[in-house]
């Protein structure tokens, strides 16, 4: 069974997200964003040319570039994308596929002849007797005038009610969105400044959760928008000026100017992620920070875990689909799987999944989990973490395996660590050129 698939991107990735699959004969497909900073940015489909190399690893590459998958279709997108996500499974024959930047873009995603689709010469002409697929902008919806509404930094879409996807923005609003009117919903000042991440808590069709730059953790209910909750807050940053003539910020007696005044800020809280099979635990992390917390939304106010995760900041946190390990990326060039479960202390209670949950009988204290299960080291920064279920075919069964996409510039990966069989994984590693390699 292959353990890396490698797809050479001409362009830095900042966005990835693996389609919602409609069935075990469907290849795995990606939707990936690219990072520049100008108006030149993509958006590509990207897609396994065969099922081979799932199930024979010693079969050569067979895509464009010297890498395991080819781009199925690509349209241009402006501005950066700070996020991509796959409609949620539906009848739809064609799928849609969200993204944001300065506004949020539906586009349309047609494939061609699925039955053709071990065929695929590895171009972005497909086979004979077959449409090519096809990446079309069907929607741009802004709450504002075209052009003066502020950038979006992320969305969620509703798993529950797929109908809905609620947007977070720099003005510190959020806004939900129905797709089926292309209208908002309503539209909330939800932070007292920028707004940098929102999710849909898992399974309900009306509770959503944010993190901004003021440092808090904040839950919505669209039934009852008078009043949100704050599950957290980072902890106050002093930003005392200095006095002129001093290195200090004590006060120099002999100086005559006006004394500074003390002001403080919380840190940032950049994203958030939903344990996707237990909904009342979720990640987040600081700007700046290599550290990731976990909480618990029964029990707001401090994390039940703290993770020291990463030697440089933190860029981005995954969960695994059955919600039993967390993976990280950072400014390190690393990703790390951590079994969460591992910073229970004795006397904890546990949640559905096993994960820790304080008694009142043991210290308030968070966990502090310093030692992965896995780790992947590379020579530049993560951009972007993403798991997905990947159909895969053993002798005459089928079965479904969870890999992960890791996108940023070139990256040459050294595996360390022992991984328990119930967590195994397979690492798909996106980068910008092929200069590749697993050890």
């Amino acid at each position: 069974m292959a353990s890396t698939l490698t797809h050479n991107s001409s362009l830095p990735v900042s966005a990835l997200a693996w389609a919602n699959e409609r069935g075990g004969s469907s290849l795995p497909r990606l939707a990936l964003g690219s990072y520049v900073e100008d108006y030149s940015n993509q958006l590509q489909v990207i897609g396994l040319s065969s099922s081979l190399p799932l199930s024979e690893p010693d079969v050569p590459p067979t895509g464009v570039d010297g890498g395991d998958f080819n781009i199925l279709a690509q349209a241009h997108h402006g501005y950066p994308p700070t996020k991509v996500a796959w409609e949620p499974i539906s009848k739809r024959r064609n799928e849609l596929i969200a993204s944001t930047s300065d506004v949020l873009k539906l586009w349309e995603f047609n494939e061609f002849n699925q039955s053709n689709q071990s065929n695929f010469n590895g171009n972005i002409h497909n086979p004979i007797n077959t449409q090519p697929s096809s990446l079309n902008l069907v929607a741009q919806l802004t709450p504002k005038t075209p052009g003066t509404a502020a950038p979006l930094t992320s969305f969620s879409w509703n798993h529950s009610t797929p109908s809905r996807i609620v947007t977070s923005s720099i003005d510190t609003t959020c806004t939900v969105w129905d797709l089926e009117t292309r209208t908002p919903i309503t539209q909330l000042i939800a932070h007292d400044r920028e707004v940098y991440d929102v999710s849909w808590l898992p399974r309900s069709s009306d509770i959503f959760v944010s993190v901004g730059a003021d440092g808090s953790l904040r839950a919505f209910d669209l039934r009852s928008l008078e009043h949100s909750t704050i599950l957290y807050e980072t902890s106050a940053i002093d930003k005392r000026r200095a006095q002129p003539n001093t290195q200090s910020n004590i006060p120099n007696k002999n100086d005559n100017s006006p004394i500074t005044s003390t002001s403080t800020t919380n840190a940032p809280l950049l994203r958030l992620s939903f344990n996707p099979y237990d909904s009342n635990y979720l990640a987040t992390f600081r700007a700046d920070s290599g550290d990731v917390h976990v909480l618990d939304m029964r029990s707001p106010g401090a994390p039940v875990t703290n993770i020291r995760a990463h030697t440089r900041g933190v860029s981005g946190i995954a969960w695994k689909p059955d919600g039993g390990v967390l993976a990280t990326g950072g400014d390190d060039g690393a990703v790390h799987l951590w079994d969460v479960k591992r910073g229970e202390k004795v006397g904890d209670k546990t949640g559905s999944n096993g994960m820790s949950r304080q008694s009142s009988s043991v210290s308030n204290k968070p966990s502090l989990l310093k030692d992965s299960v896995l780790s992947y080291r590379g020579a530049s920064p993560v951009h972007s973490l993403a798991w997905g279920s990947v159909p895969s075919v053993v002798g005459k069964r089928s079965s479904w395996e969870d890999w992960i996409a890791v996108g940023g510039q070139s990256q040459t990966i050294d595996c360390n660590g022992n991984i328990p069989q119930s967590c195994a994984v397979c690492i798909w590693v996106i980068t910008e050129n092929n200069e590749t390699a697993l050890n």
